[in-house]
């Protein structure tokens, strides 16, 4: 077994030892743990050829777990071996659903025209990193981690030559399926969540469901087609992906505005702090599926 094995080997026992990734992250002083949620993904695809772990993280995960220096370029007896075989796909996707209480997923969706990776933490802080080439967008998403009080990691390579439109709706469609898997039977939480968002002249209204229905009503007329570099119209494209994966209910409605820029921007930011009020737990529903019905899915 040679060394890039070896190292990927110790990974795997590291985060049983730790119980989590995230726990793993937080011992090595990770304030993020999307980073090492990515690198187990692309661990787990053991791709040929695919890098493995540095000498510079085996390092800090030696030292984060109070191991000894080089621990992680040695067998050890006690074997744990690496879940390759743990991959769940979703439509050509690989994804990767850490434990249940954490709400931390990993997906990764390649297709010809993006190759996209996204890692969402419901429970997280607000962070956002964004790596897409369509800097709007990407201010736009830092909307919705801030508001949203969730972590977000975003990284695409897309066919920005041709224009932003695969890019912007495929995003939608990842950040949609890491939604839905993150949520799980969503047992315990809200379910429902609304926001007003004022910003200066404009003020838009979301309204969301996580209903296991997906539908879209969106009242969007910007005052300008382009913002920026930016195609306004590539919105609604990402939120369609958005609700078609992640299989909820959105009505969108912006109330007034005469700045594009500012009917974009409250939009996403009430989106944020709707998002955050259905996902967050209610004490009340604790173990409980917020229906009548008994479940939340596609199938009710």
């Amino acid at each position: 077994m040679d060394k890039k094995a070896i190292r990927t080997e110790n990974f795997f026992r590291l985060i049983k030892e730790a119980g989590n990734v995230s726990k793993l992250s937080r011992a090595c002083g990770y304030t993020n743990p999307a980073s090492l949620h990515q690198l187990r993904a692309r661990l787990e695809k053991n791709e040929e050829g695919g890098r493995g772990i540095s000498s510079v993280l085996a390092t800090k995960l030696e030292q984060g777990m109070k191991k000894p220096n080089g621990w992680m370029d040695k067998r050890h007896r006690d074997e744990t071996q690496p879940a390759f075989g743990n991959k769940q796909t979703v439509d050509s996707t690989h994804s990767l659903a850490t434990n249940n209480s954490d709400r931390i997923v990993s997906v990764t969706r390649n297709t010809k025209e993006t190759q996209i990776t996204i890692t969402i933490n419901l429970d997280g802080s607000g962070q956002g990193r964004f790596d897409t080439g369509v800097p709007f967008l990407e201010h736009m998403l830092d909307q919705i981690a801030r508001h949203g009080m969730i972590d977000l990691d975003v990284t695409c390579k897309g066919d920005l030559h041709i224009d932003d439109h695969h890019t912007v709706e495929d995003i939608g469609i990842v950040f949609g399926q890491a939604l839905k898997q993150a949520l799980g039977d969503k047992m315990g939480v809200r379910r429902y969540g609304h926001s007003y968002v004022p910003l200066d002249e404009a003020l838009s209204r979301v309204v969301l469901d996580l209903s296991g229905r997906p539908g879209l009503v969106y009242n969007l007329a910007f005052s300008r087609a382009w913002i920026g570099k930016f195609d306004v119209d590539l919105f609604e494209e990402f939120f369609h992906g958005v609700v078609n994966h992640a299989m909820i209910t959105l009505h969108i409605d912006n109330l007034s505005g005469t700045n594009a820029h500012h009917q974009a921007e409250t939009v996403f930011k009430a989106f944020g702090r709707a998002l955050r009020m259905a996902v967050e737990f209610d004490e009340r529903m604790a173990g409980k599926i917020p229906s009548t019905k008994g479940l939340l899915s596609e199938s009710n």
